[in-house]
């Protein structure tokens, strides 16, 4: 009995293996038609002395501890996972059986599909065995049966698996391919983007306010014998007062003296000055007043120009001097006049004022005792009060960051 199960499981499995190997139709048929025909030869073959001659036979075979297992499925996987690691040795026929079963444990896709008749001797004795079936456990060792006539055949049954292990594995990006793709990625890419804002100072301011001291004239220097005063007057109204308001303070004698005074004074913005005029002269005998070179008043007689020219005077011909006001007449006039003179002549002086320093010049003509003096009324007009908001424009960048 031990040596038919041998000779039975190498058929079936030289079968197998033949069946595995080749995929087409033909070859299955021609295999199947192959066993049978050698059914009846093989089975009057099987005896002790041609057992002997058998390639690598031996009464104790390495799946002897297999026999009586009461899981085929066991000793199945046990041997797929031996042979999968295992080292092929020098002898190609012993390395047959591993090359079998890693063929048929790798490509179970491959493999014909045997189409099996239900009268198959190997699926009705299946119902014979599950019919005579006794009950226990199968606990015994394999025993060496001996029988006559007629001849026992054991068919034996297993399964084969596919053992499946479990894989894990993470799904990617999921690219959609159609016919306009370019076959790039979707990349992200951060940039710097420059914004501008402004926090701009909103500044509102009143009407502008004619007449204060905004510091628009600013007096300078002046001569050590002359007065200045610069000051409010009254309903908005400033006076610019020089010379001292007297009488008979300078001598000049028979011959007549020529006093020639400056005054220096700053203006910031002409276009502030909304008033400056020359209100208001005392002189005796003679006054001529520049603003910055020009002639703007010359009294008692007019013209363009004030001197003192030299003559002889008299029946014995003295020497003596002569007044020329520039009128076209000459020296004609004597520096004593006998007359204290005043007045209001309201010239206004603002087209001959300048941004910066200005000089108005008084020349006086003195005949024995005499004196000068002028006074400018002047108006200027001030900014209006002014208030300052700031206007936050960058509140929503601000957030952002």
């Amino acid at each position: 009995m031990n040596l038919n199960w041998k000779i039975i499981s190498a058929a079936g499995l030289l079968a197998l293996m033949m069946s595995s190997g080749q995929a087409f139709a033909d070859a299955h048929s021609d295999g199947l038609a192959l066993g049978k025909s050698n059914l009846n030869k093989l089975s009057s073959k099987v005896n002790n002395a041609n057992a002997q001659g058998m390639p690598h036979y031996t009464n104790n075979p390495p799946q002897s501890q297999n026999f009586g297992s009461s899981s085929l499925f066991d000793v199945g996987a046990t041997r797929i996972n031996t042979c999968k690691t295992a080292v092929a040795g020098s002898d190609k026929v012993s390395n047959q059986e591993c090359d079998a079963v890693n063929f048929l444990a790798k490509n179970p896709e491959n493999r014909t599909k045997f189409p099996i008749d239900p009268h198959d001797p190997i699926i009705k004795g299946i119902g014979d065995t599950i019919n005579n079936a006794k009950g226990g456990d199968v606990n015994q060792a394999c025993t060496t049966k001996t029988t006559t006539t007629p001849n026992l055949y054991a068919t034996e049954v297993c399964n084969e698996f596919y053992l499946s292990e479990p894989k894990l594995c993470t799904m990617g990006q999921v690219v959609e391919v159609t016919a306009n793709a370019n076959f790039l990625c979707n990349v992200t890419k951060n940039a710097l983007e420059y914004k501008n804002c402004d926090n701009a100072l909103i500044v509102s301011c009143s009407p502008p306010v004619d007449g204060c001291d905004n510091g628009g004239i600013i007096p300078g220097s002046t001569q050590g014998d002359m007065y200045t005063t610069w000051g409010p007057i009254g309903g908005g109204n400033y006076a610019l007062q020089f010379g001292v308001i007297g009488d008979n303070y300078w001598y000049g004698g028979y011959m007549g003296v020529l006093n020639v005074r400056t005054l220096q004074f700053n203006i910031n913005n002409v276009s502030t000055v909304t008033q400056f005029m020359l209100a208001n002269v005392w002189y005796d005998d003679y006054l001529m007043v520049q603003v910055n070179g020009a002639v703007v008043f010359n009294g008692p007689y007019g013209g363009s120009s004030l001197s003192l020219v030299p003559k002889t005077c008299g029946r014995d011909h003295d020497p003596c001097n002569r007044v020329d006001v520039g009128d076209g007449q000459g020296a004609v006039h004597a520096p004593e006049l006998g007359n204290s003179w005043s007045g209001s002549p309201n010239i206004d002086l603002r087209p001959y004022l300048m941004n910066g320093n200005n000089v108005i010049t008084t020349s006086t003509v003195v005949g024995g005792a005499g004196e000068s003096a002028i006074q400018i009324q002047a108006r200027m007009m001030c900014p209006g009060s002014c208030t300052y908001t700031w206007d936050n424009q960058c509140v929503g960048l601000d957030a952002r960051t």
